[in-house]
């Protein structure tokens, strides 16, 4: 009875809600340039100098690559937080990824009336993300478990 208006605050939040998972990894062999790894192409230097500046490029380019995945994430975070109620972003540390460093791990509490447009424009953004190298998991519709807990 004591807790009876915030229990019922609660469901008013999540009734005719959704919650969706999306996770955006940045797969390294995918996003890397085409036909060169980077042993081969500094392998082929004729001289120290065209190897220091060869590896030197590598790690330009990393370090690009990098701050692109850092601005992907936030940038679908963002995008998809407009068709949610509520968008929470979870440590991505938390979980362990093959192929790549995971760039985004969130949560989406999603009107059940905006779930066809929410599962529309994440399947754009996945298409659109796996041409530069990264890959997108879905999972959903779940009950709203984490926007259960205040």
């Amino acid at each position: 009875t004591r807790e009876r208006s915030r229990i019922d605050a609660l469901l008013k939040r999540v009734s005719n809600h959704v919650e969706w998972g999306v996770r955006v990894v940045l797969d390294r062999a995918m996003a890397a340039p085409r036909g060169r790894g980077p042993h081969e192409s500094a392998a082929r230097a004729a001289s120290g100098a065209a190897f220091l500046a060869r590896k030197k490029a590598q790690r330009d380019a990393a370090t690009r690559l990098a701050r692109q995945a850092r601005e992907i994430g936030s940038e679908v975070y963002d995008d998809l937080a407009a068709f949610a109620r509520i968008a929470r972003r979870r440590p991505a540390a938390d979980v362990a990824t093959r192929g790549g460093p995971l760039l985004l791990d969130a949560a989406f509490l999603v009107p059940k009336a905006q779930a066809a447009r929410f599962t529309k424009r994440v399947a754009r953004r996945t298409r659109d993300l796996a041409r530069e190298g990264f890959r997108v998991t879905v999972s959903g519709p779940w009950p709203p478990y984490s926007f259960v807990q205040e």
